[in-house]
């Protein structure tokens, strides 16, 4: 039986961007169990595990416009310190939640901290990023 559009699978996999870096693994932990289907994976990846039979190995590279998107500048923005509330210990580099009028959560990088505002970095993390996955399909269920 090979895994289809709407398998309960569990696959072990890893992510490299392109420097190959490893971005995320479970390689050392329990496969990851998902249902096709329902939105848990990326959809290009989901495509590239059709197909595929227990115990089968294949490389699935995704453009960034197939993960996480591009890098769009619109998400990176100059807060003035007067409105925004920060711990002593926050510092550049450091991922913080940030919540708006709505109590919406936005996670955010620091990338600029300076005594008028603070540039914060909305993107996801992976965002313009070409992954790779290194995929092996434990079991179909």
């Amino acid at each position: 039986m090979s895994v289809q559009k709407d398998s309960k699978i569990k696959f072990h996999y890893s992510v490299t961007i392109e420097d190959g870096t490893v971005v995320d693994s479970t390689i050392d932990e329990n496969p990851l169990e998902v249902q096709l289907g329902n939105n848990e994976l990326l959809p290009k990846l989901e495509e590239g595990l059709v197909g595929m039979n227990k115990g089968d190995e294949k490389t699935i590279t995704l453009a960034p416009e197939d993960a996480f998107g591009p890098v769009m500048d619109e998400a990176i923005t100059d807060i003035p310190r007067g409105n925004i509330e920060l711990d002593e210990s926050v510092q550049e580099g450091m991922f913080i939640d940030l919540s708006d009028e709505k109590d919406q959560m936005y996670r955010g990088l620091v990338k600029e901290l300076n005594d008028e505002f603070v540039k914060i970095d909305f993107n996801h993390p992976l965002a313009g990023k070409t992954l790779t996955f290194s995929v092996k399909i434990e079991e179909i269920l």
